[in-house]
């Protein structure tokens, strides 16, 4: 059996509305995966998917041709198509993946490697299989380096966006009482499902298929894809709408930490929710903003009240974390545990 791979490189907040077209037609989802090519250049994203030989016929000119249209409002570039054995498939995204060492503790490691740890180090295993979140990408890595220097133990955590899972594990190994995962995506959402399985930390955290708002999408020739406003006829990532998290308020003023890696324009439009979820003096780790967008984040952020109080960088990718409320503010919330960001 031979499978097709249809990629697309482009910048972050091209990928999303990339991924959002093969998630259409695709059931298999998309892998997403740093095409980084030198520290002088803009970092580019490589979007990919992969269609059976059977599905490849009626599936492949869709998928151009939502493409097309979605180039008009993006500048991408022409797909790229090869075709690969199931055999070539199954172990080549895997060849990218290694132990990795991120921060002071956190090690990923791929599920089919091995890897003796030292006691004090803090061990994830990991197979990303067709979702975002490996550790490769610099805005994985930051906001874990992020989550291990913050999180303390005891903590409620909402993960927003989760991915394989990976900041939800990181967080139930580094002490979270409760995990809390979002994703929209199903894949996603069973991938991080197993992942969370392999490092037994079930108890600690529950998936849910929510968004912190409204989904944001547009319809093109009838492609879902991420940027604007859902419109009638169109329908979400997985098939079925995801519903939207602490629509009942039960969730105000709930979680001591929050970590959203995602896009820019999707943490922008969170930012009153993200303020909602937090307790006061509550962390929040927002992770996947291009330099080139970060004002606009900031922005957002200030609206909601919650102050940035550190800011990483890693080639262009920049990551906030701040707390809320800013000092003086009054309001109706749970008594977090105040923590230093200097």
């Amino acid at each position: 059996m031979k499978l097709l791979e249809i990629s697309v490189e482009t910048d972050g907040e091209a990928a999303e509305a990339v991924s959002a077209v093969f998630n259409q037609y695709n059931r298999n989802g998309t892998v997403i995966e740093e095409a980084w090519q030198g520290a002088n250049q803009l970092p580019l994203v490589k979007v990919k998917t992969f269609l059976s030989t059977e599905r490849s016929q009626v599936v492949l000119p869709k998928i151009e041709e939502a493409l097309w249209h979605l180039g008009q409002l993006y500048p991408i570039p022409s797909p790229s198509v090869r075709w690969l054995s199931e055999a070539d498939w199954a172990e080549a995204w895997k060849a990218d993946y290694t132990v990795q060492h991120i921060g002071k503790r956190i090690v990923i490691k791929p599920s089919w490697l091995s890897y003796t740890a030292t006691l004090d180090e803090v061990v994830i295993e990991l197979d990303p299989g067709l979702a975002f979140g490996t550790g490769l990408h610099p805005s994985t890595r930051l906001s874990l380096e992020a989550l291990e220097q913050h999180l303390k133990p005891g903590d409620q955590v909402l993960d927003v966006g989760t991915g394989s899972g990976i900041s939800a594990i990181a967080a139930a190994t580094l002490g979270a009482s409760h995990v809390v995962a979002l994703d929209i995506d199903d894949m996603a959402l069973q991938v991080a499902r197993e992942n969370i399985a392999r490092n037994a930390v079930e108890r600690m955290v529950s998936l849910q298929k929510a968004s912190l708002v409204p989904m944001p999408s547009f319809t093109i020739s009838g492609i879902a894809a991420v940027g604007f406003p859902l419109e009638e006829g169109s329908r979400s990532i997985g098939g079925d709408q995801p519903r939207l998290f602490n629509a009942s308020g039960l969730w105000d003023g709930a979680f001591d930490l929050l970590v959203m890696n995602i896009t820019a324009d999707v943490i922008a439009k969170s930012a009153h929710a993200i303020a909602q979820c937090l307790s006061i003096g509550g962390i929040f780790i927002v992770s996947g903003i291009i330099q080139s967008q970060e004002e606009l984040v900031r922005q957002a952020l200030s609206a909601a009240n919650l102050t940035i109080r550190r800011r990483l960088i890693e080639k262009d990718w920049v990551t906030f974390i701040g707390q809320y409320p800013r000092r003086g503010t009054r309001c109706n919330r749970k008594e977090g545990t105040q923590s230093s960001l200097a």
